[in-house]
This record gives C-alpha cells, sequence and structure tokens, in this order.
C-alpha cells in the first residue's frame, strides 16, 4: 500500500479543523448567546425590512449607512443578512448565520495567508505553521465569541485579510489585484475600524512593495480606482459631523470629550498671557489627548485582559475568561522573539497590521475594545503558532522520546484550557452575563402580544434600551405599516428613549404619572415600581434577578 502524500496529510486535517470550526460556530447559534442585544436585533430587522421594501426602518432606500439607534451602522452585514432572513425567518439564527459563515471562512483564509506570509520557509515549517494558526482561530475564545453574534467586526477582519491574501498572491499573478481591492473594499464597509486600518496598511503595502507594485502597476491601479471610487463618498462623510460616519465617530471619539476641551482652552489661554510658546503647542486641544491616546492604544497589550479577565464589556468574553487561552503565553512570546531575528517584507506586513490594529480603539472610549481592536487577532495566534512549531521542532530534534513527551503534555494543557472554556461559555456566561445581552426583552414583548386585546394601551420602559426594536423583529412588524405610523419626519430627529408604535409605547416609567392611566399594562423595571405594589406577572433574568415587573392597571 502506498504511502499517503504529504499533501494529502495537510488537505485533511485542513479539513478537520474546519470541521470543528463549524461545529463550534454552528452549534446552539440561535440560543447561546441567551438573547440577541439591541445591535443583533437592529440588523436583523434592518434586513428585514430591505428584504420586504427595499428600505430600512426609517425608508431610506437602500442605504450604505444604517442610521438605526442614530449610532449608523455600516451597511455590509445588514446586506448580508438579507438572503438568510429570506431563507431562515426573522430570528435569532439567521442574524447570526452570517457571521458563522464568515468565523468559518475565516478560519480556511488564515491557513492560505499564513501560507503565502511564509512562503520563503521550507514546506513543513509554512504548512505546521499554517495549520496550527487555523486550529487555534478555530478554538480561539476571541474569534468564537463574535462569530456566534451579529458582529461586524468580524467580517471586516475576514475581508481585511482577505484583501491582505490577495495582494500577496498578485505580487506572482498580478489578476489576484482585482480581488484584493474588492475585499479592501468590503472590509472598509464592514466596520468602522477599518475605515482608518484599511488607508494607513495601504500605505505600508506601496512603501515595502513599491518595485513589485511598479512591475504591475496596470492591474495595481485598477485594484487602487476601485478603492478610490468605491470608497470615495464614505471618507468624505468624515468631514460632517452630521453625517453617518462623522456622527458615529463623534459618538465614541476621545476627541469628544467636554471636559478635556475645557481644560486645553484654559491651559492654552494662560499660556499666551505668559507668552509660554511650547506650552501653547503642548496643550493645544489637538495634543492634550495625546497621553490618553497612548494609554488607551497599550491598553490592548494588558495581560488581565488578554488571558484572564477580557475587557469591561461582559459581551465581549466568556465569564472569567480573557481573549486568549492562558496556555498561549509563553508560546507567543518565543514566536515574536523567533520572528523578530530576521524579519523581511512580508513579515513586516504581519507586524504592521498586527500594530496598527489597536488605533481606532485607541483614539475612543471603553478600552481595550475587543472588537475595534479586532484585526490584531490573527497576529496573536500566528505568532503563537510558531512558537508551538519552533520549541516542538528544537526538542524532536533534541530528542525524539523527549519531543513527544513535551507534545503530549502541551496538548494535554491545551484540552484543558479549551474545556474550561467551554463551560464557562455555555454554562456559565449565559447565565451570569444573560443580562447584559438584554435577555427579558424579547419575553416581554412576547408576554404584551399575547395579552394586548385587552388592553388600551401597553407601556414598556426603556431601562435596558431600545426595546421598541424587540417588539418590531418578534412580532414581524410589517416595514411598510411601521414607516407609516410614526413620524419623524418633521425634525428628523428620534428621542433616543421614546417611541409610540399603535398602542405600544417606550419610555421611562414614572410610576406615580403612569398608574393615573387606566386600562393599561406596564413593563417596568424593579428600581421603577414601588416595593408595595403587586406585579401581575414576573420576567427573570438567568440569574434570578427581576428584569420586568408587569402591572395591569
Amino acid at each position: 500500500m502506498s504511502r499517503i502524500s504529504s499533501k494529502k496529510i495537510y488537505s485533511l486535517t485542513l479539513l478537520i479543523i474546519l470541521c470543528i470550526a463549524i461545529f463550534l460556530r454552528l452549534y446552539q447559534l440561535g440560543i447561546n448567546p441567551p438573547s440577541l442585544n439591541w445591535d443583533e436585533t437592529s440588523i436583523g430587522y434592518n434586513a428585514y425590512s430591505v428584504l420586504k421594501t427595499g428600505k430600512d426602518e426609517y425608508g431610506n432606500f437602500l442605504p450604505l449607512s444604517f442610521r438605526s439607534f442614530d449610532d449608523y451602522k455600516p451597511p455590509l452585514y445588514i446586506y448580508l443578512t438579507v438572503p438568510s432572513v429570506a431563507v431562515f425567518g426573522l430570528n435569532p439564527f439567521a442574524v447570526r448565520l452570517p457571521a458563522a459563515i464568515i468565523g468559518i471562512m475565516a478560519v480556511a483564509m488564515m491557513y492560505y495567508f499564513v501560507k503565502e506570509v511564509f512562503d520563503y520557509a521550507n514546506i513543513a515549517f509554512r504548512e505546521h505553521v499554517a495549520l496550527l494558526s487555523a486550529f487555534f482561530l478555530a478554538l480561539s475564545p476571541w474569534h468564537l465569541q463574535f462569530s456566534r453574534a451579529a458582529y461586524e467586526g468580524n467580517i471586516g477582519m475576514f475581508f481585511l485579510f482577505s484583501s491582505l491574501l490577495f495582494f500577496l498572491r498578485a505580487l506572482k499573478k498580478p489578476k489576484n489585484y482585482i480581488f484584493f481591492g474588492i475585499f479592501f473594499v468590503l472590509s472598509v464597509y464592514s466596520y468602522h475600524s477599518f475605515r482608518l486600518i484599511n488607508p494607513i496598511l495601504l500605505g505600508v503595502l506601496l512603501i515595502f512593495f513599491r518595485r513589485q507594485i511598479l512591475k504591475q502597476k496596470l492591474l495595481f491601479f485598477v485594484s487602487f480606482s476601485i478603492i478610490l471610487i468605491f470608497t470615495h463618498s464614505m471618507y468624505t462623510s468624515f468631514l460632517y459631523p452630521q453625517g453617518a460616519a462623522g456622527a458615529r465617530l463623534s459618538m465614541v471619539t476621545v476627541f469628544a470629550d467636554p471636559v478635556k476641551q475645557k481644560e486645553a482652552a484654559v491651559k492654552v489661554s494662560l499660556a499666551k498671557e505668559n507668552k509660554d510658546y511650547i506650552g501653547q503647542v503642548i496643550y493645544n486641544r489637538r495634543f492634550i489627548f495625546l497621553p490618553d491616546i497612548i494609554d488607551n492604544y497599550f491598553d490592548h497589550f494588558g495581560f488581565g485582559y488578554l488571558f484572564l479577565h477580557g475587557d469591561g464589556g461582559v459581551q465581549h468574553h466568556a465569564f472569567n475568561m480573557g481573549m486568549l487561552y492562558i496556555w498561549d503565553v509563553p508560546f507567543l512570546v518565543i514566536g515574536l522573539m523567533y520572528l523578530l531575528r530576521k524579519p523581511n517584507k512580508k513579515t513586516i506586513l504581519l507586524f504592521s497590521t498586527f500594530l496598527i490594529a489597536a488605533l481606532p480603539a485607541s483614539i475612543t472610549t471603553g478600552t481595550p475594545h475587543p472588537v475595534r481592536a479586532i484585526a490584531m487577532m490573527p497576529g496573536f495566534h500566528i505568532f503563537t503558532s510558531i512558537g508551538v512549531v519552533i520549541i516542538s521542532t528544537f526538542i524532536l530534534k533534541s530528542n525524539k522520546k523527549l519531543g513527544y513527551i513535551f507534545m503530549s503534555l502541551i496538548s494535554f494543557g491545551l484540552f484543558i484550557n479549551i474545556i474550561y472554556y467551554l463551560h464557562q461559555y455555555y454554562i456559565e456566561t449565559p447565565k451570569v452575563y444573560g443580562y447584559f445581552w438584554q435577555y427579558g426583552n424579547k419575553e416581554a414583548v412576547v408576554y404584551a402580544k399575547k395579552h394586548e386585546d385587552k388592553y388600551k394601551k401597553i407601556t414598556i420602559s426603556y431601562k435596558y434600551d431600545q426595546p421598541y426594536i424587540y417588539y418590531l423583529f418578534y412580532n414581524k412588524i410589517d416595514p411598510v405599516w411601521y414607516q407609516s405610523n410614526w413620524d419623524y419626519s418633521k425634525t428628523g430627529e428620534v428621542d433616543r428613549f421614546y417611541r409610540k408604535i399603535g398602542k405600544y409605547e417606550f419610555k421611562m416609567i414614572d410610576y406615580p404619572v403612569d398608574s393615573l392611566d387606566k386600562n393599561v399594562l406596564i413593563f417596568a423595571s424593579p428600581s421603577e415600581i414601588p416595593e408595595n405594589i403587586d406585579s401581575d406577572h414576573i420576567i427573570y433574568f438567568p440569574d434570578g434577578r427581576v428584569a420586568y415587573k408587569i402591572i395591569s392597571l
């Protein structure tokens, strides 16, 4: 019997890795996380609205930025959700399926990207690092978290690294520049962070690969033209605060801090009075934020954030888990040290992408932020893979028996880490962090729908933010009816904490006033209702705390 070729073994291994990725991303996809958060629900309903009418919930025809809750969502994930909703209906599985599919594709992409980066190395090293990188991404707590919920950053990362993959291939086969340009544009329209990352990376590509590009300038010019044509309008919108991109940036940027702005103005004024020209520069509002930006940037390399507990946004990680396995630490360090010894253009591109990835998050509030800095993730897994290959190869060459024992031990250590993570993700996290996924909103609108015929008005608290979108989503409200049955057209503005749709009113509960109404069903948080008021029904969070008290007047 002939021996199986190495190529077939590598292909079979990749297939097994993809099967693992498929299972981990699709298993209980519509059930865990335990509820759609408001962004996922908005994505689902807007996809449903586009499917039915070609318009978003505000009546805008095929927009390139979805207004949503005035946070202006990028369009690509919503458009990818349209066919999913068409096939599977308006439900959590359909909303999350595009993220899962892209997450699976990212595992395959990682394999081919790593092979291109290390095409100068021997076949065994290249294949082993590529397969391990794909394997670690398939099992990654960071990647699984955002492949199992409707996060735009997940698809932005996939399209960015796909564009880099095709760029590296284009150096050998120039026709791939067209795919580079297409994927580059798709990344820009996937998530806000890539609107800053991508132009900087484009500059890196032009600097380090200029000689090859000049030899293939015609096709590169075509791809560059695609990028300019299809991203021009989006980038110009940053110039206008009322534009979609400008409005989003003004909501999250550190530069919008009024306290810092006032502090800068006072210090600059004093510096002018004292003719302190250096102070006028240092305390200028354009520079006073620099220490905050530097601190924010390095937050993304913190040990606790990466390996122990994640960031402050509990929806971004499993309970008591970091963004990566603590098992990764020694191999990550060794892999970095190995690559830094003899860098070349392709590894410099890898490092550049890794270091640039945290820049968008560094100029925003709430750092570290694993979604805004999601493009860091592939670098961590590639460096770890290199460390594993280097150490394993060194020990196997020194003592084959000792090498096999070492590989068995590290495999067992990883297995324990993975089992712990899966327990935290599937058992502990839905219970402990269920409240943060707006659990209870679905239950509230379903209960309201069941009893709405008995009441002239139903009032639902805004305590947990944006309950109206759950009413639209879970009742599959006809977008045509919805767009014509509430009016925001006079001012173009929408009160974030108030909506009225038919007999439903969504607002903060003022019980002494609201209780004067008759024939009303009220859904309130416990803090909005006096303790001596009896509830007709109670909706609980998964951890047993009260989410909604339902009171019939």
